[in-house]
């Protein structure tokens, strides 16, 4: 997917209004986090970075990001797992 994909809605996933990420200073963290980035202005979960899922997973299936959302006051912690799928296309015919 190319940068900016949306990978999903994360604010309405975890049962958040989109004004407690941006008062709560929303971060992401986990050791593949520079493959996603998250917007708090619309609380959704972006492509970042181009994911090679062979390069990450190899032939692990399934293939997954762990990573962790945070917010202060109250300090809350969300874990979040993303699921890898690899798409192929066909550039010729297929058959």
């Amino acid at each position: 997917m190319p940068r900016g994909s949306l990978v999903g809605n994360i604010a309405q996933d975890l049962g958040l209004d989109v004004k407690r990420l941006k008062a709560g200073k929303a971060r992401i963290y986990g050791d593949n986090a520079e493959f996603i980035e998250l917007n708090k202005e619309r609380g959704v979960l972006l492509v970042k970075e181009r994911i090679d899922r062979e390069a990450l997973c190899a032939q692990t299936t399934p293939c997954a990001l762990h990573l962790q959302i945070t917010l202060e006051d109250p300090i809350e912690l969300f874990t979040v797992t993303l699921r890898m799928v690899e798409i192929l296309s066909c550039r010729e015919q297929c058959v």
